[in-house]
């Protein structure tokens, strides 16, 4: 009993007064972390009156990449790259749409001067045009709410603007020939030897 008397209580360590390291700092060397010995606080008003609050955490100096929204693996030219890339679609669809539509003055240039006549347009050749201009349209807007909900969520999307442009041009290019399969006279004259 004479053995507690001076002590305070018996059996605990003494205090650590080193200071404990902050968040993303390494810890002194030999420190250690000692859990405290009840991490039982009471929650709410029923807590008891002269009871220590509990100790706020520490503030991160640096937030996480998943707060950020944005995962490790995304570099950071992805973002301009990827609407840079759109906006060049956004171009290349207007392009497309205005090569379509003067798709009819072209093939009168060509029997103009490889003297077929004047060229009258199948009756689809209209439906085709407008069908081509809306589809290249869907194309491009689908390809940039891809793109954007990509980026959102945090992945690489520099990737769908181009593969937007291959299937642009694939559509651009069959409508065209489509339109220039229309015309018997041209056909005629690009078979003959």
């Amino acid at each position: 009993m004479a053995e507690n008397v001076g002590s305070g209580q018996a059996g605990t360590p003494p205090e650590d007064r080193r200071p404990r390291p902050q968040y993303g700092e390494l810890a002194p060397e030999g420190w250690t972390w000692q859990p405290p010995q009840d991490d039982r606080v009471p929650a709410g008003p029923s807590s008891a009156p002269g009871s220590p609050a509990p100790a706020a955490a520490p503030a991160p100096s640096a937030a996480p990449p998943a707060a950020t929204g944005r995962t490790a693996d995304v570099p950071a030219w992805d973002r301009p790259v990827t609407l840079g890339l759109l906006v060049m679609g956004l171009l290349a669809t207007f392009f497309a749409v205005s090569v379509l539509n003067s798709l009819p003055m072209a093939v009168q240039t060509l029997y103009t001067q490889q003297n077929l006549g004047t060229y009258r347009p199948d009756a689809s050749v209209a439906g085709l045009i407008t069908a081509g201009g809306i589809t290249e349209g869907v194309v491009w807007l689908l390809t940039a709410a891809g793109s954007i909900l990509l980026t959102i969520r945090g992945k690489r999307a520099f990737y769908l603007p181009l593969i937007g442009a291959v299937v642009s041009f694939v559509v651009i290019f069959v409508f065209m020939s489509i339109i220039l399969t229309t015309d018997p006279t041209l056909l005629d004259f690009y078979s003959r030897p």
